[in-house]
C-alpha cells in the first residue's frame, strides 16, 4: 500500500530498540506501528524483532478524527482559533466562518 503521509512518533535506540510509526495509506486507513528489537524481544518471542500495529479503516477515520479532536480540545474556550491554526500550519483543507 503506498503512503500518502507518514511520520515517526517515537525512537529508543540501542539495546532495546523500539521505533513507533504513523501512516496515513492511499485507501484512507491509518496505521500505527511499532518495531521492537534486543534482548527482551529474544526472551520472549524467541525471536530477533517483533512488529505490531493498530489500523483504522477509512470508515472509521472521521470518527477517529473527531475523538482526537474532542480529547485535544475540551475545556479550551479558544479551540476554534487553536483548530484553525492548527489546520494552517499542517497545510490542512478547511474554511473558517464567522457572522456578522
Amino acid at each position: 500500500m503506498e503512503n500518502t503521509a507518514k511520520a515517526q512518533l517515537a525512537l529508543q535506540a540501542g539495546t532495546e530498540y523500539r521505533a513507533v510509526g504513523l501512516r496515513l495509506d492511499s485507501n484512507g486507513e491509518i496505521v500505527m506501528d511499532a518495531h521492537d528489537m534486543g534482548p527482551t524481544v529474544k526472551q520472549i518471542w524467541d525471536h530477533d524483532d517483533y512488529e505490531f500495529s493498530v489500523t483504522v479503516p477509512a470508515t472509521s477515520v472521521a470518527r477517529l478524527a473527531f475523538e482526537l479532536l474532542k480529547e485535544k480540545f475540551a475545556g479550551n474556550l479558544g479551540a476554534v482559533d487553536a483548530f484553525r491554526t492548527f489546520c494552517k500550519e499542517r497545510g490542512i483543507e478547511h474554511e473558517f466562518f464567522s457572522w456578522p
